[in-house]
C-alpha cells in the first residue's frame, strides 16, 4: 500500500512540474523609484526566468508620481542561443513599448509619455531556455504644477509694469 501511494505521489508531482514548465514562471515585483518629486525619479528592474515557457511579469513602481514625463527601456541579450527571451509585448499604464524584432539583442522603448499615479509595467514574453533574463530602466522627469507657471507669468507681468512706469517717467 505504501509503495502504491508513493508511486501515485511521484506521478502526480512529475505531471504538475511538466505543466508548470509549459506555462512558464510569471512573476510580480515591487520596484522602488529613487529621487524626489522635485528632481525626478529613476530606477532599474529585471527578472531571471528559470523555466521554459510563456510569462507575464508585472512590475509595480512606488511611490506614485504626479504629472510627469516618463521614458522606459527593456532589453535582453541572447549570446550563443543559451539564454533566449523573446518579447511579445509590454505596456506601462496602457502605453505600449515599441520592440525591435526578435533576435540576438532585443529591446523595447517607450518614448517620453505623460503619466501620473501608480506606475505598473507589464512585460509578456517567451523564455526559450531555463536561464534567461532581461532588465530595464525607467526615468521620470517632474513637470511643474500649473501654479508655478502662473507665478512666473505674474512675475513677468509685474516686471513689465515696473519697466513701463520707469520708461514713462
Amino acid at each position: 500500500m505504501k509503495l502504491k501511494s508513493l508511486l501515485i505521489g511521484t506521478v502526480l508531482a512529475a505531471t504538475s512540474m511538466t505543466s508548470y514548465a509549459a506555462v512558464g514562471d510569471s512573476q510580480s515585483q515591487g520596484v522602488t523609484l529613487y529621487g524626489t518629486p522635485a528632481t525626478g525619479y529613476s530606477s532599474s528592474f529585471g527578472l531571471t526566468h528559470l523555466v521554459v515557457g510563456t510569462f507575464t511579469d508585472v512590475f509595480t513602481f512606488s511611490p506614485s508620481v504626479g504629472p510627469s514625463l516618463l521614458n522606459a527601456w527593456v532589453q535582453t541579450m541572447n549570446l550563443g542561443g543559451n539564454h533566449d527571451i523573446d518579447f511579445v509585448s509590454a505596456d506601462l499604464n496602457g502605453n505600449a513599448l515599441t520592440f525591435t524584432p526578435n533576435g540576438v539583442f532585443e529591446s523595447g522603448t517607450l518614448n517620453p509619455t505623460w503619466v501620473s499615479g501608480p506606475l505598473v509595467l507589464t512585460v509578456t514574453g517567451v523564455s526559450n531556455s531555463a536561464t534567461a533574463s532581461y532588465s530595464g530602466t525607467l526615468n521620470i522627469d517632474p513637470v511643474p504644477e500649473p501654479e508655478t507657471y502662473l507665478m512666473m507669468l505674474g512675475g513677468l507681468g509685474i516686471l513689465s509694469y515696473i519697466g513701463r512706469r520707469r520708461k514713462q517717467s
